[in-house]
Order: C-alpha cells, then sequence, then structure tokens
C-alpha cells in the first residue's frame, strides 16, 4: 500500500498544479479604423501618445516637427478639429508633447519651450495662459496630463530628489496650475539610483479615488490614494517575460552600454491603464539591435495583466503593435499599421474570465 503513496500524491499535485496554471490573456478587437485622409493632412509626425477624451468619444494625437499641435478625430479616425499652431503668440506653441483633456471642449497643451500651460476651448476659441516654470521644484515627465475633480495629475520628477520611495512622483495642481500637493513614490528597487529609464508612467482612476504607478525601468505598479496620498498596495510578481537589469544606467554612460542595456538588457515599462477589475501594464522587448529612430512595430509589446483589488499576476500576452493609450473603457490602443496608420481597440481578458 505505501508503495503507492508517493506516486499518488505526486499525480495529485501535478494536476492541481495543471489547474492552477496561468492561461494566457484573451485578445478581442472592438474597433478597427484607419485615420482619414483628411486626418493625415494634418498629423504628419505623430508622438507615441494617444489620450481618450473623457467626456465625448475623441482621440487627441499630438504632433512633432513643423506641424506642432494636437488633432483630434473620432472613434473612427475622421478630422475633428486641430488645436494650436507653430509659433510664439497666445494660440501658438513650439512643442506639444505634453496634452490632455479637461473635458469635451477645454484641451491642455503643456509647452515646455515657452514655459507655459495652454488650456484651449475648442468651442469658443479662447484660450487661458499658465506659466509653467522649475520654480515649483518639478519637471513633469509624463506626456499625458489627467484632470480629475478639479485638480490636474501628472507624473514628475522632483528636481535634485533622489529615487526613493519616500519621494513623490505624482504633482498635483489646481486649475490655475499651482502646484498644491505631490503624491507617490519610486520602487524601492531604485534605492536612490539615477537611470535613465525613472520616469513614471501612471493610470488614473478618478472614480475610485487611486492613481496607480509605475517607473520605466521595472513592473511594478504601485497605488496611491489621490485624497490622502496614502500608499494602498503593490503587485509583486514580476512578469515572466519582463527583463529587470541588475545595472543603472545614466546618460554619462557610454553610447554603446547605452545602446546594449536598452536593446539586450532590459526591458521597458511604456503603458499603464485599468477597467473595472484589472490593471494593464504595457512593456517593451527589443530586438537586440538599438536604433535611435525605430518603427514603432519592430519591437516586441507585451501586456500584462493584475487584479485591481488584490494586486495579484493573471498572466500576459504579446499583441501585434505598439499600444499608445487606451479609452476611457480601459481598451488599449493600438498602431496595428504604422505606414496606414491603422489603429484597434484590444479588450484584454485575463483567464479569471471578468
Amino acid at each position: 500500500m505505501s508503495d503507492y503513496r508517493i506516486p499518488l500524491l505526486l499525480l495529485i499535485s501535478i494536476v492541481l498544479g495543471c489547474t492552477n496554471e496561468i492561461k494566457d490573456p484573451e485578445i478581442i478587437t472592438t474597433n478597427d479604423f484607419v485615420l482619414s485622409d483628411s486626418t493625415k493632412e494634418h498629423l504628419l509626425s505623430m508622438y507615441t501618445q494617444v489620450v481618450d477624451n473623457p467626456e465625448v468619444d475623441e482621440l487627441l494625437f499630438a504632433n512633432y516637427g513643423s506641424s506642432i499641435g494636437v488633432v483630434i478625430t473620432d472613434y473612427d479616425g475622421n478630422f475633428v478639429r486641430k488645436i494650436g499652431e507653430k509659433g510664439r503668440g497666445p494660440k501658438e506653441i513650439l512643442s506639444s508633447r505634453f496634452f490632455g483633456a479637461k473635458d469635451s471642449a477645454a484641451i491642455l497643451i503643456l509647452d515646455k519651450k515657452l514655459g507655459k500651460f495652454k488650456l484651449y476651448n475648442s468651442e469658443t476659441e479662447a484660450v487661458q495662459l499658465f506659466d509653467y516654470t522649475f520654480n515649483q521644484g518639478v519637471s513633469i515627465t509624463s506626456r499625458g496630463i489627467s484632470f480629475c475633480k478639479e485638480k490636474w495629475f501628472s507624473g514628475v520628477q522632483l528636481i535634485r530628489k533622489p529615487t526613493l520611495p519616500s519621494v513623490p512622483t505624482i504633482a498635483v495642481f489646481d486649475t490655475a496650475f499651482s502646484l498644491i500637493d505631490t503624491l507617490g513614490g519610486y520602487d524601492p528597487y531604485f534605492d536612490g539610483r539615477d537611470d535613465i529609464l525613472q520616469e513614471t508612467t501612471y493610470s488614473l482612476d478618478c472614480e475610485n479615488g487611486v492613481i496607480y504607478t509605475v517607473q520605466g525601468k521595472t513592473p511594478k505598479i504601485q497605488a496611491f490614494s489621490i485624497h490622502s496620498g496614502n500608499h494602498l498596495g503593490s503587485t509583486e510578481i514580476t512578469p515572466p517575460l519582463f527583463k529587470v537589469s541588475d545595472k543603472f544606467i545614466s546618460m554619462s554612460y557610454s553610447s554603446q552600454s547605452w545602446a546594449r542595456y536598452l536593446s539586450e538588457e532590459q526591458s521597458i515599462s511604456l503603458h499603464l491603464s485599468h477597467d473595472e477589475h484589472h490593471l494593464f501594464l504595457v512593456y517593451r522587448n527589443d530586438s537586440g539591435v538599438y536604433k535611435k529612430r525605430r518603427a514603432l512595430n519592430e519591437s516586441e509589446h507585451i501586456v500584462a495583466v493584475f487584479n485591481k483589488e488584490s494586486f495579484d499576476y493573471l498572466g500576459e500576452v504579446k499583441v501585434p503593435g505598439a499600444i499608445l493609450g487606451s479609452t476611457k473603457k480601459g481598451e488599449l490602443i493600438m498602431l496595428k499599421d504604422e505606414e496606414a496608420l491603422r489603429f484597434q481597440f484590444l479588450k484584454i481578458i485575463p483567464s479569471d474570465g471578468n
């Protein structure tokens, strides 16, 4: 009898292990569109960020180069309007890399070159100007800037502060863009060390008063209350395909070491979003050959999924394009074809069935 006990127990453990194995999340395409010819005429050189308007079904794209400004389309890629023109006048800008939407009419552009926040009202064509300076001790680093409960939120780097858990990574501004609060903190893995991938990406859950953050170097998602600033929890599992390097490289390193680091040794967290039940971490693995200018879809893009309440890891899946943003419903906005400017909305469904 005892001769069969160990094999039987082993068989039971194998069966249970198979039962608990995490399956790849399912990808469902909910929208598929190509930017219209009229949109393409205005969107000549696109930044890698798409913002969904919080009130209406419109997407915001930003230009760089000679055709600076924010281009707005509907969910089918049809041109709606363009905000901003190149210049130094009240309604003009020199940079449109950092932007966001307050509501259906108000579009924000942070022009760092001019040192101004510019809030455009697309209905009245009025523009409000606010100063952006380093005097407040923060440098905005997140391309998206979000509005919630009469406040603006952005990822920031505090000037001359170390990368420690106690050092905030999120800035809160009032409607006049005065700094009124900071919250968040770096992944403890940094331990005060600077890295070219220390910038913070975030996802703001305005309804529940929570902001989720991640730094480019690691996959650790942290949650903070936007009311108290309290740390509410974090993910602890590193997705299997995510490479975390034990090197910390700043811009002072040689270009050869810098290139090898980004292409071979280190994954990069690019985007963070959420829906009602889940957190979605989008990260990139490169092919081993670093290019200063590369086609977006040359890299391998992966979405790791976590439970929004428990922070448990629920699996990851490779997606066939670069993720540039997310919708109000938590669908990921993917660039399917860079040449044709074809986009898809993706709903990621983990094996827990929600």
